[in-house]
């Protein structure tokens, strides 16, 4: 029986990213019980699953903002707020929910008689910046993020982030960790790797990242790495599976950084001829990373910040180690839960049910590496490939690790914040 409850979730896009995943997961998991409807103002056709209706607001000129002038990028902005005011009042939403600093300032400047949450899932003072218009934006979350019935973030230290940096009232301030599916993620990595190309790569030892190609992602640290890491382990072989919106750029800064270590570097996007004779091998967007997960040695996670990233979770559940970059927020949470989740640490340390390494202190490409944090990495990934004793105590204690985030358990808070419990 469907209730008359019309939820709206708004977002950029469906793929590509943890935020993304997050709506593909509710939309699923609410999809049987009440009326879903997905708005996003991304034209691809590429989408994570999800149940309900999936609506694409069309706006003119470019989708990359560096690509517009400022009149251009006006017009876009109050289009997307008169267009999703628009649909709200057709599609009589009772409730709001956005993702996304862009999207939550929409959600919120559309607002007619619904309800809106706004979710951040990343820490939003590291994400901006770099921002051209950091000053703008921060004023408007300022001002506005306080007007929504709440706000939702996936750890403890993206709440104080927006507390400190943002002004954000802390009773509107909602922890509500990702959640994962463990029967869909346990039916998707049994799939086969039918490509046969693919198939023969992850016979190799694989050192796998899964996460959009951006600066944030620390993607040219795991190159610098692997140039030392292929020397001791000839075998090993590098794989990125992922993308984003600014990737065409960063992706060819990666690649051009790759060839200045002298890194043999094939990107599947980019059609370039495949061998087994590369070193690192680039992926791009897929649906079912999990398959993938399940065939590799070793989650290498190098991110210079986070929010709560789905994908160390995901990966435990696919039966996959991981090392993990100790940066904020997230990793540590996961990782090391009875730590102070505020700690970042300068050696490496092997907790119960996954290995912490030290973080970058930058997410630019373009600083130099700290050889300290170099070898910290090294030694801490040819520890796990060498024990094979280690790694199978990961894989056990991943997987039991990952129960605190089923589906159940996390949806039960999503439930009662949104007042949706019988």
């Amino acid at each position: 029986m469907i209730l008359q409850r019309n939820i709206l979730f708004f977002i950029y896009r469906l793929y590509g990213g943890g935020a993304e995943r997050v709506v593909s997961n509710l939309s699923m998991a609410l999809g049987d019980n009440y009326n879903i409807k997905i708005i996003i103002y991304d034209l691809e056709e590429k989408t994570y699953p999800y149940k309900g209706e999936l609506i694409r607001i069309k706006l003119p000129f470019s989708k990359n903002p560096v690509h517009n002038n400022s009149i251009q990028r006006t017009i876009r902005f109050f289009m997307l707020i008169t267009k999703l005011r628009k649909l709200k009042r057709d599609n009589k939403i009772d409730i709001s929910v956005s993702f996304g600093e862009q999207a939550n300032i929409i959600n919120v400047l559309s607002k007619k008689k619904e309800h809106i949450y706004l979710s951040m899932r990343t820490t939003l003072s590291k994400e901006m910046q770099n921002r051209p218009k950091k000053r703008i934006l921060t004023g408007l979350i300022k001002r506005l993020y306080n007007r929504a019935e709440a706000i939702v973030v996936p750890s403890a230290l993206a709440a104080n982030d927006l507390e400190q940096s943002f002004d954000v009232r802390k009773n509107k301030l909602e922890i509500i960790h990702n959640y994962i599916d463990s029967v869909a993620i346990n039916k998707l990595s049994d799939e086969p790797i039918s490509d046969t190309e693919l198939f023969s790569l992850f016979r190799q030892k694989i050192l796998l990242n899964v996460g959009r190609i951006t600066p944030a992602k620390g993607q040219w640290l795991l190159l610098h790495l692997f140039k030392k890491l292929k020397e001791r382990i000839p075998e090993a072989r590098l794989v990125i599976i992922g993308e984003g919106e600014s990737e065409r750029h960063f992706k060819m800064k990666l690649v051009n950084y790759a060839a200045k270590l002298d890194l043999k570097l094939y990107d599947r996007t980019a059609a370039d001829k495949f061998s087994l004779d590369h070193d690192v091998f680039l992926l791009g967007f897929d649906s079912n990373p999990f398959k993938y997960m399940k065939q590799s040695q070793l989650l290498v996670f190098s991110s210079t910040f986070e929010g709560f990233p789905n994908t160390i979770i995901e990966a435990m559940q696919s039966g996959l180690p991981v090392i993990a970059a100790d940066c904020q927020s997230g990793p540590r949470e996961i990782i090391a839960p009875d730590t102070d989740p505020s700690k970042h640490t300068s050696i490496t340390e092997f907790h119960c049910s996954g290995v912490l390494a030290p973080s970058l202190p930058t997410s630019s490409i373009d600083d130099p590496v700290d050889d300290s944090i170099m070898i910290e990495w090294e030694n801490a990934i040819i520890t796990l490939l060498d024990n094979q004793e280690l790694r199978n105590k990961y894989i056990q204690n991943g997987i039991e690790r990952a129960t605190a985030f089923e589906k159940e358990i996390i949806l039960k808070k999503w439930e009662s914040l949104l007042q949706l419990e019988s």
